[in-house]
């Protein structure tokens, strides 16, 4: 079966629900099955070979006209997502 980075979307409550093993109840479970589904399929799913992807907001504000002093902030910018490397060495 081939994988597939997909970003998605959960409540906060959802995902420490999951996190902490907590017991829900049968409905509960129903609302969270619902959820989690949704969230997948309106997932946005990442190219095969994809950059590392970072916050650009994160970055400090920098003059347009130079290209390379810019080059650098991106090197330092923080990871959101490592790169997928898996087309690249296959």
């Amino acid at each position: 079966m081939n994988d597939i980075e997909l970003v998605i979307k959960i409540p906060k409550e959802i995902q420490l629900a999951l996190i902490n093993n907590i017991q829900l109840s049968i409905d509960q479970q129903s609302i969270y099955d619902s959820c989690i589904k949704q969230a997948i399929i309106n997932g946005t799913p990442l190219p095969k070979g994809h950059g590392r992807l970072i916050d650009a907001d994160a970055l400090p504000l920098i003059a347009i006209d130079d290209a390379n002093h810019g080059s650098n902030f991106i090197k330092i910018a923080p990871t959101i997502i490592e790169a997928d490397k898996a087309e690249s060495e296959e």
